[in-house]
This record gives C-alpha cells, sequence and structure tokens, in this order.
C-alpha cells in the first residue's frame, strides 16, 4: 500500500495511518513526492508525471503491485496513475479529491469499489 501525499505536505500526513496498518501486517510505503520532505529533486510539474513517476518509485521499492493512497493532489495522481497503468496500480483509493478536476478526467471512469464501512452498534 503506498501513501501519495497532497500539494505542500510531506509523507507525515500518513503517520497514523501507515503505522496502524504496519502494525497489522501490511505493507506501507509512505513517500515524499519529490521536492517535498525529506526528498530531494525538482518538483513534479503535474499531475500526469507524478502518475509517470509513481510506477519508477514501485520499482525501486521492488514493488509490482500496489494499492495507491492518495490525498487531495495525491488522489489525482493515484487515479491517474491507475488509468496510465493498470497492471502496476491493484487499487486507487482516492481521499478528499478535488471533485471539478475528477469528474472531468477520463482516469475516474475506472472508480474503485467502495470501501465497506465499519457498523455503528
Amino acid at each position: 500500500m503506498v501513501f501519495v501525499h497532497g500539494a505542500e505536505s510531506d509523507h507525515c500526513v500518513w503517520v497514523l495511518q501507515s503505522r496502524y496498518l504496519a502494525h497489522h501486517g501490511y505493507g506501507v510505503l509512505a513517500i515524499d513526492l519529490p521536492s517535498h520532505g525529506r526528498s530531494e529533486g525538482p518538483a513534479l510539474a503535474c499531475i500526469e508525471t507524478i502518475a509517470d513517476w509513481l510506477p519508477a518509485l514501485l520499482d525501486a521499492a521492488g514493488v509490482a503491485r500496489a494499492h495507491l493512497v492518495g490525498h487531495s493532489m495525491g488522489s489525482l495522481a493515484a487515479l491517474e496513475c491507475a488509468a496510465r497503468h493498470p497492471s502496476r496500480v491493484a487499487s486507487p483509493r482516492p481521499c478528499s479529491a478535488p471533485h471539478s478536476r475528477c469528474a472531468s478526467r477520463r482516469s475516474c471512469s475506472r472508480r474503485p469499489a467502495p470501501m465497506s464501512r465499519p457498523r455503528r452498534t
């Protein structure tokens, strides 16, 4: 499971989720996009560039296929990556995706199945 942060953020936004899932047996990678957090290099210019960068990251981490969880801009990158590289993305999981951009993007035609919510007792 790869967590992709939004603009002007870094891997720290996923600290609770990644820690919880790692302690429950999931393989978790919370990344810093280039020029964010502890990552070096120039910022990636657009969603499509980030979407094409993510498979290279998976290659570097030795991951063949992953669930991509994205927040805000990261959700758009996860959706775009799923559309461009379907063999590498098990499922995109957008969180707080900008609706107007997402509704107009072709990549959103491949929406993930809804996640089940716990029942209140």
